[in-house]
């Protein structure tokens, strides 16, 4: 349309063409390239896709230029010498402009296929951004899945060897281990492969956890809890804090030979929950060996679902090893 307006422009100002007369010329000449252009947008589909290299693209492009410019001068050609046969001041203009059109055909052809080409490359783009996030999104779930995977056997082997210790030593606390052992594997089982959890379930399925540590050490474990209630719908992934209550055990309850408090404390501020976990020790026991993969899970798990790594805090402090854990209510937060 602009094209149209500036050749109109030109017939009628500066080479005198009566209005209809350079209307008429410039309506016929763009529209039929018009037609020509969205032809124009299949061919570079086409050759964007299937011609490699830069020399041979050129050339194709230069040989459909020339085809399209030919057809296009025919066609409006003969459409305008029969429409204006009777005005021979027009023919002659016609024939005199015809280099001026070719030119200017020329440099529309490029134009056209330069903006195709850069719609086509948005698009491209555009497919390879969306099949990234695709792969993005099938690694977060394998990475999580394989992260969750971890947790059972991990504890159930830590289980087994325990309740194998007290077959001889206390036959029916190792009864009551087993028991309580298979109702947690069953809650652990009913979650599938859920990503999230509601604090209500969580707490219930931590509590599993830590009667089965409780038969396993008696005495030796106090469990403290200070829970706010109206957060029990609040969303967190699944078994998360079943890693750092094993931390708590591993690194508080095996290191005193007098009792351990684990204290498990949740409270909202705002849409965000706030879970901490803490557990006394003793300073000058010979430090277990670890690999550490228990806080290192849930920190992968955090940053793999939120998207951030500053969720997991944890430190000691006269004797005392607290974690602390943020779960923001929507990502972004906090």
């Amino acid at each position: 349309m602009a094209i149209a307006a500036v050749q109109f422009a030109l017939s009628y100002g500066l080479y005198n063409q009566g209005i209809m007369v350079a209307i008429t010329d410039s309506l016929v000449s763009n529209s039929i390239f018009a037609v020509f252009g969205v032809g124009l947008w299949y061919m570079v589909r086409f050759s964007g896709k299937q011609i490699k290299g830069f020399v041979k693209n050129l050339i194709y492009q230069i040989t459909v230029c020339a085809f399209t410019i030919l057809i296009w001068q025919l066609l409006s050609f003969s459409i305008l010498r029969t429409m204006f046969d009777d005005n021979p001041v027009y023919i002659g203009f016609l024939f005199d402009s015809m280099v001026v059109k070719i030119l200017t055909g020329v440099l529309i052809y490029f134009l056209l296929i330069s903006v195709d080409f850069l719609i086509l490359s948005f698009e491209e783009m555009q497919e390879q951004a969306d099949h990234e996030a695709k792969l993005s999104a099938m690694l977060r779930d394998a990475e999580l899945s394989m992260l969750r995977s971890q947790i059972r056997p991990h504890f159930l082997f830590n289980s087994l060897n325990s309740v194998s210790a007290l077959t001889l030593s206390n036959p029916q606390a190792a009864q009551d281990m087993i028991i309580k052992l298979s109702e947690f594997m069953r809650h652990s089982l009913s979650l599938g492969t859920e990503t999230m959890n509601t604090l209500h379930d969580e707490l219930y399925h931590a509590g599993l956890y830590l009667d089965i540590e409780k038969v396993r050490f008696s005495d030796r474990l106090k469990i403290e809890k200070d829970i706010d209630t109206s957060c029990g719908e609040m969303q967190l992934p699944a078994m998360i804090l079943q890693p750092l209550l094993e931390n708590a055990v591993k690194h508080g309850v095996n290191t005193m030979l007098t009792t351990c408090a684990i204290r498990l404390k949740a409270e909202c501020k705002g849409s965000t929950l706030i879970i901490s976990i803490s557990n006394n020790f003793d300073a000058d026991a010979v430090p277990l060996k670890g690999t550490g993969t228990g806080l290192n899970n849930v920190n992968k798990r955090m940053s793999a679902i939120y998207g951030r790594n500053d969720l997991l805090k944890f430190g000691s402090a006269n004797e005392v090893f607290e974690v602390e854990l943020k779960i923001p209510g929507n990502v972004g937060e906090i």
